[in-house]
Parts: C-alpha cells; sequence; structure tokens
C-alpha cells in the first residue's frame, strides 16, 4: 500500500509540475534510446517504460501542444514496443501497442480538427503492430515461444 501512495503522489506531482515532467520524459527517452543504440534491451526497458508513463501524463494534462505531446506519447511507446521485441516479450510488446492505439484513437475522437496528423501516428502504431504480429507468426512456425514459458499471442483490432 505504502508503495502505491508513493507512485500516485509521484503522478500526481508530474501532473502538476509539467516542467518536471518534460525532464523526466526526455531523460528516460533518451536513456533509452542510448540502450537500444547499443542493443542493452533489459537496461533501455525501465527508462522507456518511464517515458512512456510520463508522455501519457502529458497527453492528458494538455499542458503541451498536442502534436508534441501524441509525438513523445507514440515515439516513446514504439521504441519500447522494440525494446520488448527483442528480448521475445510479444505478449508486453502487443499490450503496449494496444494500449497506444486505443489513446491516439480516443485523442482522433476527441480531437477531430488534428485528425491528418493523428491519423499518422495511428498508421505507425498499426505499422509496429503489423511487424510484430508477424514475428509471432514466423516464430510461431519455428517452434519458438516466449522464454518464460507464455504462449505468444496475435490479436487482431
Amino acid at each position: 500500500m505504502k508503495l502505491q501512495f508513493l507512485c500516485v503522489a509521484h503522478h500526481d506531482q508530474l501532473q502538476a509540475n509539467v516542467g518536471k515532467a518534460i525532464q523526466l520524459w526526455q531523460i528516460g527517452f533518451d536513456t533509452g534510446q542510448f540502450y537500444c543504440d547499443h542493443l542493452m534491451w533489459h537496461d533501455a526497458i525501465p527508462h522507456l517504460g518511464c517515458a512512456f508513463e510520463t508522455a501519457e501524463i502529458l497527453l492528458t494534462n494538455k499542458h503541451l501542444e498536442h502534436e508534441l505531446s501524441c509525438e513523445w506519447f507514440t515515439s516513446s511507446a514504439l521504441l519500447l514496443v522494440s525494446a520488448l521485441t527483442n528480448i521475445n516479450s510479444h505478449r508486453q510488446a502487443e499490450e503496449i501497442i494496444w494500449m497506444t492505439i486505443n489513446r491516439l484513437e480516443k485523442e482522433l475522437v476527441d480531437n477531430s480538427q488534428s485528425n491528418i496528423w493523428i491519423n499518422r501516428y495511428l498508421e505507425r502504431a498499426y505499422s509496429q503492430l503489423s511487424s510484430l504480429v508477424t514475428t509471432v507468426s514466423v516464430n510461431k512456425r519455428q517452434g519458438h515461444q516466449d522464454p518464460r514459458g507464455i504462449e505468444v499471442a496475435a490479436s487482431i483490432h
């Protein structure tokens, strides 16, 4: 319970302090990108997860230019998905993609005047989903399985 309270307090603090949230996103994204560039996927994931969650906070509180917050959210998500895919955590990668798609579709409904560029971000997310489904399909045909023994799911939206 204590940890949950700290996480909620941290979330609330980031919502209240946009400058701190932007800084946290930038550090998380840049650090995650560094680790990905060096093929250190496991090291990248916590930083990219932080960037993804922080970008969602920034998207929600609408203190940034909307297109920029959508760009940060999508870029964070897709880099996180890439890192997860590279360690064969396909189920988690798929969950992140669907969270991203659902959130961007909500933005599309709520901001119809921005549909051209929101659709670009959705196209990137759907393209990543297609790549993931292809990877999972190839792995299944070759008899590969998630290293934790979890059967990989390939959903179609």
